[in-house]
């Protein structure tokens, strides 16, 4: 082989039967020969620097036109532009059939082709090539067909990029790279015909917000005289005024026009009162965006001269005298320049995520004994999780029609393409289809949701009684139907089960934390929109809208999910079948369960947790929270064959709780009712000063069904730490609250030991917080929170005057915390009633148990126990949440005969369902562990 002898050697193939192959001696640094199998000579140089072209195709209704593009200068590739007729009320396959043809076409040319850009009318997801079109007559057949995925049949290197532009942007941007707007730096070009559009160009970049351009920037329906722009520039209004001054009817501007050309002088008033009213309406927006030259093309600027002239000279009287006034040069070339010279910009996108953390591993090893293990799992046996989606595409090219539904922030594109790839090599005729396109938009939706968003500065919203069908339109979900001239039908989405096809079902999960971590970035939007907004409203949305309604809809499909995969590692997904999870939650059910803590930083936050956890990035410069055990955040592992496999907590709750819950099932049903989760304050700072919500307030204002009861629990500290707890003796209620209203105005320090008492704390105290309690974690404490569900109902009143992460002020809720206190929680009642002084209740050879007496008003107890060897545990049909919080590990048996190690520190929960169980010390002094349990 040419390889064996020699150290270096190429190809480059510019069609089947054109091949370059050149090889050369490293030693000697000489080429040895050049071969050509060409049906023409070409110099060896001239395809060492080859021009890079890009295909431009531009969609129309009656045909479709494209070109190759040079990607320096824009100009058409031997001037060629090729052009095919379509019946755009056609069927799918023909519609596509006619667009491949061209592309091959253009294929066929000898010249490298970087990538292939398509100008296309809305509505469509350009960002991922999905059509929207409906009911207009035109392509109705492609409705929420996956375009991209149809021209990657031929166009398979995925490398390369296939891109879509509006069309009237891809008119701009063509007039931008080679044509009236060349040398332009902010350009407005409209386009003015049957109707009105507008591109706002920002050095060729497509500019659609901000202060200096309308929304989405539209201009066609902005408010002009007794209607809309669209209204006056426009045929119709050419047809319109040309009858209100004449009587007479016509159908189009053509005739007018040649009336105007011909001497006419109605013709060429109305002319004159379009130019007037266009310079009118134009000039607060050229002169809002700076524009330095403004562009018209469309059929009406076919006869510019008829009032070009008179609209430079009215913009003139406005002021606008520098501004570059011109008729486009590219006509019909432009979309197709446009649409191929948008892959300037294009970058294959890599899914962002914005965190400190490690994205879990597909595969890891149990950590060592006493070691916290950051990805905890349930072990399934050999076999169950796949790695890639081969086996997954072989499942699904045996059906005809396939549903992938998804939980949000899942990168649906990313996953259909690695399918798309593993089932075209079938040869089987895939037809994909997303359900987006029939949500309602997104204004719409903003609607549907407004009344559970809260006050706009509020991080409170209300939970919705919304359901997922509601963010959806009734008559575009009918659209949606198989493909007959298909081999297989496949529709994904968030929400694809509600389409009704009578298909099997595939379901892909998303890690809340990964979820977060995506709309952090600008990766993940919420639930039917279609931009990003400020973090904290995205979670405010996610919180109280999207996760509701899509957790409802979640434990609907579960019974039917034929395959479960994990979407957190695009690239690397992992699957298993719907079986084996339903079985592997009912093992968990009836033996024990630890979820996949998560760790986040915060402006309080400490070093503990990152100096001792291995396995976290110890480049953070903090870490405030473990999340160890919240329904609402966390995920369950599966492990096979070393593969760790994570699905959301709820499932478990969906599945099983009858048996994880027992005797409290039917009070809390899918809600775990106790949270476990970790403050650390090691070297940080103190906590806020807050309180939690009464029970009645929670659920009148926000729609939960129980409140936020906490405990605080010493796990470890340093130096003095303290414990800010309950009210001093005979506070006044109104100095307190006028002190915490100046604070916050004037970011002026209050004496906060003025009105709350401070506590000493050591390790293994337990701190008493019911709702409506004042208190806070001081510094150098690692706090273990025993509580209540909700997590998020904190009434922050007071916050040390310290900016957030994002160097904006945390939200202080005063007045809700002070509709919330109870007053009456000071002096040595504080002391009396909200530190715990732990009772023996049991001694059994080298094992006491004690009661943590937790509050009245709380529904959970702690019990804590101190061993040598074992214990021996009934479940009384109760529920357990443990913790080691001394000691090296414990492994736990059950009746079943399971065995686990759980080691210090970590959370696991034994279900009601596992009856009894043991737990041995594996330590070589005695371990110290507590349970939580609801009460009655």
């Amino acid at each position: 082989m040419i390889t064996q002898r020699y150290g270096i050697f190429g190809s480059i193939y510019l069609k089947a039967e054109r091949k370059i192959v050149f090889f050369g001696n490293i030693k000697n640094n000489n080429f040895l020969c050049i071969t050509f199998i060409c049906s023409y000579i070409h110099t060896f140089g001239k395809y060492i620097f080859m021009k890079r072209y890009f295909a431009g195709v531009d969609i129309g209704g009656t045909h479709i036109c494209g070109a190759l593009i040079n990607s320096s200068d824009g100009n058409i590739y031997r001037n060629k532009v090729s052009k095919i007729a379509v019946d755009a009320q056609g069927s799918a396959s023909e519609i596509f059939q006619a667009w491949q043809t061209l592309v091959l076409t253009l294929l066929n040319e000898p010249v490298m082709i970087s990538g292939i850009g398509f100008a296309i009318p809305g509505p469509f997801n350009y960002a991922d090539g999905i059509c929207a079109i409906e009911g207009v007559r035109k392509y109705d057949a492609l409705f929420g067909i996956n375009i991209c995925e149809e021209i990657r049949k031929i166009f398979p290197n995925r490398s390369l990029p296939v891109a879509f532009i509006n069309d009237a942007s891809g008119f701009a941007m063509g007039e931008f790279y080679a044509g009236a707007a060349q040398e332009s730096s902010r350009t407005l070009v409209v386009t003015l015909g049957t109707g009105f559009g507008s591109t706002f160009l920002n050095n060729g970049t497509v500019q659609t917000c901000g202060a200096d351009v309308p929304p989405n920037g539209y201009l066609y329906n902005i408010r002009y005289k007794k209607s809309i722009a669209d209204d006056y520039f426009s045929t119709r209004w050419i047809v319109w005024r040309w009858e209100e001054l004449t009587g007479e009817k016509v159908s189009e501007a053509k005739p007018i026009a040649e009336k105007a050309l011909a001497g006419n002088e109605k013709a060429i008033a109305l002319f004159d009162e379009f130019a007037k009213n266009l310079a009118e309406f134009i000039s607060p927006f050229l002169n809002d965006f700076q524009a330095d030259t403004f562009v018209i093309g469309g059929n009406i600027a076919r006869v510019s001269g008829l009032f070009l002239p008179q609209l430079i000279e009215n913009l003139n009287r406005r002021g606008l005298i520098s501004i570059r006034v011109k008729t486009c040069e590219l006509w019909e070339k432009a979309p197709i320049i446009g649409a191929a010279m948008q892959l300037k910009a294009f970058q294959l996108s890599e899914l962002e995520r914005k965190t400190d953390q490690f994205l879990a591993p597909e595969k890891a090893q149990p950590t060592l004994p006493g070691q916290y293990d950051i990805y905890p799992v349930f072990p399934l046996g050999f076999g169950k999780i796949e790695s890639g989606v081969s086996e997954l595409s072989q499942w699904i090219a045996e059906q005809k029609s396939v549903v992938i539904d998804c939980y949000e922030g899942v990168c649906m594109k990313q996953l259909v393409a690695q399918l798309a790839d593993e089932l075209n090599k079938t040869g089987k005729k895939i037809r994909w289809r997303h359900i987006e396109t029939a949500l309602h938009s997104s204004e719409k939706i903003e609607e549907i949701i407004r009344p559970y968003m809260g006050e706009e500065n509020s991080i409170f919203g209300k939970i919705t009684d919304k359901s997922l069908i509601d963010f959806f339109d009734a008559d575009k979900l009918k659209k949606i139907q198989p493909d007959e001239d298909a081999d297989i039908n496949i529709l994904v989405g968030c929400g694809a089960a509600l389409a009704g096809w009578n298909a099997p079902l595939i379901y892909a999960d998303l890690p809340k934390n990964e979820l977060q971590f995506r709309m952090r970035a600008g990766s993940a939007l919420n639930l039917g929109a279609d931009t990003t907004y400020d973090s904290r409203v995205m979670y405010k949305r996610a919180f109280f809208v999207d996760w509701v309604v899509l957790n409802k809809h979640k434990a609907n499909l579960l019974p039917d999910i034929e395959w479960i995969i994990d979407a957190q590692r695009p690239c690397r997904l992992l699957s298993m079948r719907g079986a084996d999870l339903r079985e592997g939650l009912s093992e968990m059910s009836r033996n024990f369960f630890r979820v996949r803590p998560w760790f986040e930083p915060g402006s309080w936050g400490g070093t503990w947790m990152r100096n001792r956890i291995e396995g976290l990035n110890k480049e953070v410069n903090n870490l405030a929270w473990s999340f160890e055990l919240m329904v609402a955040e966390n995920g369950l592992m599966f492990e096979s064959d070393g593969y760790r496999l994570e699905v959301s907590f709820d499932f478990l709750m969906f599945n099983n709780y009858r048996e994880v819950l027992g005797d409290c099932a039917e009070r809390f049903k899918y809600d775990f009712p106790i949270r476990f989760d970790f403050l650390d304050t090691f070297d940080g700072g103190n906590l806020s000063v807050q309180c939690h919500p009464r029970p009645e307030y929670i659920k009148e204002q926000f729609g939960m069904p129980f409140t936020q009861d906490e405990t605080y629990y010493i796990l470890d500290c340093q130096n003095e730490p303290v414990v800010y707890l309950g009210f001093q003796e005979g506070i006044d209620s109104e100095m307190f609250h006028l002190e915490l209203i100046k604070s916050e105005k004037t970011a002026s320090p209050v004496d906060i030991e003025k009105y709350v008492q401070k506590h000493p704390a050591k390790k293994h105290d337990l701190f008493l917080i019911p709702n409506g309690t004042v208190h806070a974690s001081g510094k150098d404490n690692l706090v273990l929170e025993i509580s209540s569900a909700p997590y998020i109902f904190t009434f922050k009143m007071y916050d040390w005057m310290r900016l957030d992460l994002d160097g904006r002020p945390r939200p202080i809720n005063i007045e809700h915390g002070m509709k919330n206190l109870y007053f009456e929680r000071q002096g040595q009642k504080v002391i009396d009633e909200h530190i715990c002084r732990p009772t023996v209740i049991d001694q059994n050879g080298d094992a006491t148990v004690e009661h943590l007496h937790t509050h009245p008003a709380q529904f959970y107890d702690v019990h804590r126990y101190t061993f040598s060897r074992e214990i021996q545990i009934n479940s009384n049909n109760k529920c357990h949440v443990w913790m080691l919080v001394e000691g090296r590990s414990v492994t736990v048996e059950t009746a079943e005969g399971r065995k686990q190690r759980f080691n210090y520190a970590e959370t696991f929960v034994i279900p009601a369902a596992a009856k009894s169980y043991v737990i041995r010390n594996e330590g070589d002094g005695k371990a110290i562990m507590v349970k939580a349990f609801v009460k009655h």
